[in-house]
């Protein structure tokens, strides 16, 4: 969900554009979007933050035309779990004695032990890996939802448990001030900031990928376009993109210099060679949704948010 920022700057541009003080210049503007969804993402903020960074709370709220959607057409099959969606998202959904929201025990792989849990869930969620091998479309279709201190460690296990030979790209970090280079490498590669590649990313032929940074549109190499790999260089990845517009279309990723937007310990850093693009078995909480056929989620703590859990179900349409 856009912050309300940026719609407030692309009216001001339209208006600039269209030299008038109209809203959005006069032309027609569409939104989409759930506010039962996860609201905007605010660095280090507190609820009232997202909040208020919602389209909710720009002036132009009471102008816009509302146009809603009520039926769920991706879940229409499980009219069960449509309406349990609905309840949650309504605020209907009964709490427990601890004013929590219960997911059913249909939903739930019990744990035991973490590895035997995640062994079951992987097996819900990827069943007969070898066969998936050969089909794409099954294997992207199908995702699983967790933190992100967590992402690196599933996607480790994951790749593991896929067929054929891996290969592994090791990136080179830098810091901005060269003379501290020496001292500090060795912390550099323990870092691994949100939206950048892993220092050390293994993969193998065929298994998902998703890019992290708009490096062709006009030929659908956009931010969250989904591939798979083909073929592996010293300094470019030959993969097939999935979904969208260009499915099907061969590609080659370059290994580029990357600039983090995060500032640690005093010390700003880039990544002068890492591939652009990161393992795909699992997503992070607060990724944009896709369309996907199996979805499951791992919580680990009460922390985790029943938001985050609504966000991973399918939407109206």
């Amino acid at each position: 969900m856009a912050k309300k920022k940026i719609i407030e700057t692309f009216d001001l541009l339209l208006k600039d554009l269209l030299n008038n003080n109209v809203l959005f210049g006069g032309t027609v503007v569409v939104f989409g979007g759930d506010f039962k969804q996860t609201l905007p993402v605010v660095r280090n903020g507190k609820k009232k933050d997202f909040i208020h960074e919602s389209l909710l709370y720009y002036d132009i709220w009471p102008r816009l035309e509302k146009l809603q959607l009520s039926e769920n057409m991706r879940a229409k099959t499980d009219p069960v779990f449509c309406e349990y969606l609905m309840r949650i998202g309504n605020g209907k959904e009964p709490l427990s004695s601890e004013n929590k929201i219960e997911i059913p025990n249909s939903f739930i792989v019990p744990y035991t032990t973490e590895h035997e849990s995640l062994n079951v869930l992987f097996e819900i969620t990827f069943p007969n890996m070898h066969d998936f091998f050969c089909d794409a479309s099954s294997m992207t279709s199908r995702v699983i939802l967790t933190k992100d201190d967590f992402v690196d460690e599933i996607n480790d296990m994951l790749i593991g448990k896929f067929p054929k030979e891996d290969k592994t790209f090791v990136a080179i970090d830098e810091i901005c001030e060269s003379n501290d280079q020496s001292q500090y490498e060795d912390f550099l590669h323990s870092l691994n900031p949100a939206g950048l590649p892993p220092y050390r990313l293994t993969l193998k032929e065929n298994c998902p990928i998703i890019l992290l940074r708009n490096l062709n549109p006009c030929e659908g190499l956009c931010n969250g376009t989904r591939l798979t790999c083909c073929d592996f260089k010293t300094h470019v990845i030959s993969a097939k993109i999935v979904s969208g517009d260009f499915k099907n279309t061969h590609v080659f990723i370059p290994r580029i210099p990357l600039m983090s937007s995060q500032t640690l310990f005093c010390y700003d850093y880039k990544y002068s060679t890492r591939s652009n693009i990161r393992f795909c078995w699992n997503i992070f909480t607060r990724t944009s949704v896709f369309t996907w056929s199996t979805l499951c989620c791992i919580v680990e703590s009460k922390s985790f948010q029943l938001c985050q859990v609504i966000n991973s179900t399918p939407k109206p349409r």
